[in-house]
């Protein structure tokens, strides 16, 4: 343990992404203590005081202030953070799923399964990801009319779910990349000449000597794709692609930023008069991406032997 926080604290860029997640995960976990909920039920329903469409400063009762339709900003902006860990572990861990499978079989049996996956990996990559989620939710999605009645609040909504699954699905090609090369270099190894000598069989092999020992890279892209995975996410739900259930608001970062838009711009004497509705929210998505990212930057200069061989010898020659 105390390797670990040494070699966290060597890497000042490791130790701030740390810092930064680290917030958000203790946030996400002490949701109900710091934002308990009005309706145990649906706790991710933020609550309103009041019907009013104008925003209010920030007050003693609302630290951070209220939304139009008097949503609590810092309930939305607590559990909203639930919210985000959820959804990009979610879709980060299916990429890991998806490439990584296909990446262990590419490496391992080579030759013709190798040329076909590359191929529709090659595919997958031409096809952005952006308009394959557009295409997706026109096709399967927004025939759907999300009302209360009809929606399980601590599942995702409709547009969610086809979202989440697209972007998995357009996702998954960079794990399979680093996993196939990493299986190629280590299928030379003697081991793994030794296991294949003695009759191991292909199951046997991939997941029980193979496996263990190619997972190089895999946590610095999951570390990467939480936070992207996130600020896609938000995007989509600014432009319309996910929507909110019929006249409530889910503890949300996107949803959230949809219903401050109109009041970015403030009076020409008080040009950020309503700063409270877009600030903290944007804040927190911002926040939130670069945690992951520094995280997973990270990792891959500990976890990266040519790294670590590169910065000793900086250190020694400066």
């Amino acid at each position: 343990m105390f390797r670990i926080f040494k070699t966290i604290l060597a890497r000042p860029s490791l130790a701030l992404g740390v810092l930064i997640v680290g917030i958000f995960v203790v946030m996400a976990a002490a949701a109900p203590l710091l934002a308990p909920p009005v309706d145990e039920d649906n706790p991710y329903l933020i609550p309103r005081d009041g019907f009013g469409t104008f925003p209010e400063s920030p007050s003693q009762e609302h630290p951070l202030g209220k939304l139009p339709q008097q949503y609590d900003i810092y309930y939305g902006l607590v559990w909203g953070t639930r919210t985000a860990l959820k959804l990009g572990l979610f879709v980060a861990l299916g990429r890991l799923l998806v490439g990584g499978f296909l990446g262990l079989v590419s490496g391992h049996y080579g030759k013709a399964v190798d040329a076909v996956i590359m191929r529709i990996t090659d595919a997958f990559l031409a096809f952005p990801i952006v308009a394959a989620v557009m295409v997706t939710v026109a096709l399967f999605a927004m025939d759907l009319q999300t009302t209360p009645g009809g929606r399980l609040f601590l599942l995702p909504s409709r547009e969610e779910q086809v979202i989440i699954v697209t972007l998995v699905l357009f996702g998954w090609m960079a794990y399979a990349r680093v996993l196939r090369g990493n299986v190629l270099a280590e299928r030379e190894k003697e081991y793994m000449q030794a296991a294949t000598a003695i009759g191991a069989g292909g199951r046997r092999i991939m997941f029980r000597h193979l496996l263990p020992n190619v997972t190089q890279g895999l946590f610095v892209l999951v570390a990467s794709d939480i936070g992207a995975v996130v600020v896609l996410l938000a995007a989509f739900t600014f432009i319309g692609l996910i929507r909110p259930p019929y006249g409530q608001m889910e503890a949300d970062w996107g949803q959230m930023l949809v219903a401050s838009r109109d009041w970015i711009i403030g009076s020409p004497a008080k040009a950020f008069e309503h700063w409270y509705t877009y600030l903290p929210v944007s804040l927190a998505v911002v926040l939130f991406s670069m945690g992951w990212n520094l995280v997973g930057d990270g990792l891959g200069e500990v976890l990266d032997p040519r790294l670590r061989r590169g910065s000793s010898s900086l250190r020694a020659g400066g």
